[in-house]
């Protein structure tokens, strides 16, 4: 069969029609299916959230400032501020969302933006 010459609307859209054919039923034919793998990372996202909510709250009910080494500051009267050490949850937040934005970026440098 030689190449169609497309010299009518109607011969183009005959061959296209029968190239698309061809593409229809290239794979296993399912009418749907669960993507487990998605389902892992929405509920695993969920729990990782939870569970980090869970312990900041945990973290911020239980845990006391130290007074006496960082005096409490007053603006108008009206707010404090009382200046402390940074808890363990803020620092391991700050470590992994610094961590996960460079990867991000580092990663869209060397491979490309891959959506």
């Amino acid at each position: 069969m030689a190449m169609p010459t497309g010299d009518t609307p109607q011969k183009v859209e005959e061959y296209y029609r029968y190239l698309q054919g061809h593409h229809e039923t290239d794979h296993t034919v399912a009418t749907w299916h669960v993507d487990w793998m998605s389902l892992a990372w929405l509920w695993g996202f969920v729990v990782v959230l939870s569970l980090g909510i869970i312990w900041w709250v945990w973290q911020y009910r239980s845990t006391r400032q130290r007074t006496g080494i960082y005096p409490v500051d007053s603006f108008g009267g009206y707010t404090t501020e009382l200046a402390g050490p940074a808890t363990l949850f803020f620092l391991l937040l700050t470590v992994i969302l610094t961590g996960f934005a460079v990867v991000l970026i580092v990663g869209h440098l060397v491979w490309g933006q891959k959506f």
